[in-house]
C-alpha cells in the first residue's frame, strides 16, 4: 500500500491542478494510481463538472471520489476560506473499492431489511472495513442514513463528512469518477489488505455536573434531574465567572453520554449538540438529537484552549500506543473549528504532523459535519476534527 497527496492554492483551477497532478506523478514514480481523493473548494465551482475528467486526463485513476468544500486540507496547511484544490492518489495492491451514489428517494424504508440498505451501496461485498461518506447536507438526511448502513454493516467503520463550500440546495458538488452530482451522497466501499483507525477530537468543555434526562419528546428535553432546563442553565449561569457568561451565551451545547461505548476505555464520551432553541415559556430546551428519559446529559461550552487540549491530548495518547507505520490520514475539519475557534491557520494539521506522523500524506477539507464512529454506532458530529488513519494490516 502506498499513499502520496498535494495540494494547491492557486486561484487558477488550470494551474492548481497541474501543480497537484505533477506532484502526484513525480510521487507515485511509476506506480499505478488506483484511488483517488480529492477535494475543491467552492471558487472553482463554474468547473465542478469538468475537475475530475482534467485531472484523469493526467493521471488515469481507477477511481476518484470527493466533492466541493469551503477550504482545502493538505500537506500542512489548511486553506479556510481561499482557493484551493486536495489530492491523493493511493497505489494499493489487495485492497477493493467500489464506489457509489444515492439520493434521498433511493433510501429504504425503516422497516426494510439489510439487504435492502445494501443495494444503495450497488455492491454484494458483506463485510466491507470501511464506507466513506460525501453527503450533501441540503438533499440527504445523514443521519437516517447512518442509522440504515450500521444496520446493514455492523461490523464496518463508516467515516466521511458532509459536503459544504455551497449556501443552497444544488451548489454543493459531489464527484465520483466522470460524473458530478449536486444532490445525494456519493459514497465508497473499501476492503481488502488494510487497518483504519478513526480519532475524533471535540471543541467544548463540560460545565457543571451531569444529569438525567426525567423527560422529554423526540428532541425536546423538557425535565432535567426533576427540574426545569432553564432553571438548570440560570444555576449554571449565574455560578460562572464574568468572562465565562459571555461565553456561555454565544457558546453553550450540550453534551449525551454515550452508553455504549464499546472498545473505548472506561473513558467519559459525550457527543455534543447544539442547543437549537430555549423555550422561556415551557422551560424546556430543543437539541440537535433525539433523546430518551433516562438518559444522562452535561453542558458544555465551544472553546478554544479546550478545543487545543482535547486534540493534543487525543493524539499522544494514540501516538504512544500505535506502533505501526501510517500509510495515509483523511482528516475532516469543522468549518466552525480552524483558525474562527483556535485564533490561527494550519493549527490541527500541525498538531496531528508533529505529534502522530510527519511522513504520511493528510488529505481533506473543511466540512459542514464530520462522520465517524463511536463505540459500536456511527454519528454525525459538529466542531470536531476527525483522523482517519489508513494502515497495513500486521
Amino acid at each position: 500500500m502506498y499513499w502520496c497527496s498535494a495540494v494547491s492554492n492557486s486561484p487558477s483551477l488550470e494551474l492548481a491542478i497541474e501543480d497537484v497532478t505533477r506532484e502526484i506523478i513525480k510521487k507515485l514514480d511509476g506506480k499505478s494510481p488506483d484511488l483517488g481523493f480529492v477535494f475543491i473548494s467552492s471558487h472553482h465551482s463554474s468547473d465542478y463538472e469538468s475537475i475530475n475528467e482534467k485531472i484523469k486526463s493526467k493521471i488515469p485513476f481507477k477511481t476518484i471520489v470527493g466533492c466541493s468544500a469551503s477550504g482545502v486540507i493538505g500537506e500542512g496547511k489548511e486553506f479556510e476560506y481561499l482557493p484551493g484544490i486536495s489530492l491523493s492518489a493511493g497505489s494499493l495492491p489487495n485492497v477493493n473499492f467500489k464506489p457509489f451514489h444515492f439520493t434521498q428517494n433511493d433510501l429504504p424504508n425503516p422497516d426494510q431489511s439489510p439487504e435492502s440498505w445494501k443495494e444503495i451501496t450497488n455492491s454484494d461485498e458483506e463485510n466491507p472495513k470501511t464506507i466513506v461518506l460525501f453527503p450533501d447536507p441540503f438533499s440527504v438526511r445523514t443521519e437516517y442514513v447512518l442509522d440504515g448502513l450500521d444496520f446493514a454493516y455492523p461490523n464496518t467503520k463508516i467515516i466521511g463528512a458532509l459536503a459544504s463550500g455551497g449556501s443552497k440546495p444544488g451548489q454543493n458538488a459531489l464527484f465520483i469518477d466522470d460524473a458530478t452530482y449536486f444532490n445525494g451522497c456519493a459514497g465508497l466501499l473499501i476492503s481488502g489488505n488494510f487497518e483504519l483507525d478513526v480519532l475524533v477530537a471535540q471543541s467544548c468543555r463540560p460545565i457543571g455536573e451531569p444529569m438525567i434526562v426525567t423527560r422529554a419528546n423526540n428532541n425536546v428535553i423538557n425535565e432535567l434531574d426533576n427540574d426545569l432546563p432553564i432553571v438548570a442553565i440560570k444555576k449554571l449561569y449565574d455560578n460562572l465567572p464574568e468572562d465565562e457568561k459571555y461565553v456561555m451565551n454565544n457558546a453553550l451545547q450540550i453534551g449525551i453520554l454515550m452508553d455504549r461505548l464499546g472498545s473505548i476505555d472506561d473513558e467519559i464520551t459525550y457527543m455534543i449538540r447544539n442547543i437549537s432553541s430555549i423555550d422561556k415559556e415551557t422551560g424546556s430546551i430543543t437539541i440537535g438529537e433525539s433523546i430518551t428519559e433516562g438518559q444522562i446529559v452535561q453542558f458544555h461550552l465551544r472553546d478554544s484552549s479546550a478545543a487545543q487540549e482535547e486534540l493534543k491530548k487525543m493524539l499522544s495518547e494514540y501516538e504512544s500506543k500505535n506502533g505501526e507505520i501510517i500509510k495515509s490520514t483523511l482528516m475532516f475539519s469543522s468549518v466552525g473549528r480552524g483558525k474562527y475557534l483556535l485564533g490561527e491557520s494550519h493549527h490541527d494539521i500541525n498538531l496531528y504532523k508533529n505529534i502522530i506522523d510527519d511522513k504520511s500524506p493528510i488529505t481533506g477539507f473543511f466540512s459542514n459535519g464530520e462522520i465517524s464512529p463511536i463505540g459500536d454506532r456511527t454519528y454525525l458530529h459538529g466542531y470536531t476534527s476527525s483522523f482517519a488513519i489508513f494502515k497495513e494490516s500486521k
